[in-house]
């Protein structure tokens, strides 16, 4: 088993990521015809050992090739990643990420409802006991 992601992924390793997840496993060539942009053949390589280092991916030998699979789900990568920009960009504060947002127009007020209707809410987390008006 590999160890734990150490670092979150940059942006061109995440559509090497994206092109894994998509196909599930996959060798460096696969990978590279399943790329948006084009890389070179080397350059893909190099990207696929480094997210193999993080722990991002892991390998095995079918013949000469290398078959890559996710060693990390995309949820996870996504929180991971979610939680280091919150801490590095916003001081842990999702709702000034919202807020940023909401004024950068990514979101509208109306987006921002239909997803509070729409979503769960989350169970036993930070700060859920302050906004619960039962307790």
């Amino acid at each position: 088993m590999g160890r734990p992601p150490a670092e979150t992924l940059t942006g061109r390793e995440a559509q090497v990521m994206d092109a894994v997840w998509r196909l599930g496993e996959a060798t460096a060539e696969q990978v590279r015809d399943a790329l948006a942009e084009p890389l070179h053949d080397s350059t893909v390589r190099t990207m696929l050992r480094v997210l193999e280092g993080k722990g991002y991916l892991s390998h095995e030998s079918r013949g000469k090739a290398f078959v890559y699979r996710a060693a990390v789900d995309r949820t996870k990568a996504q929180r991971s990643a979610l939680v280091s920009l919150l801490a590095r960009l916003f001081d842990g504060s999702a709702e000034d990420l919202v807020l940023r947002l909401i004024e950068d127009e990514r979101i509208t007020p109306e987006q921002l409802e239909s997803l509070k209707r729409s979503t769960p809410k989350p169970k036993g987390r930070r700060g859920d006991q302050a906004k619960d008006p039962s307790s």
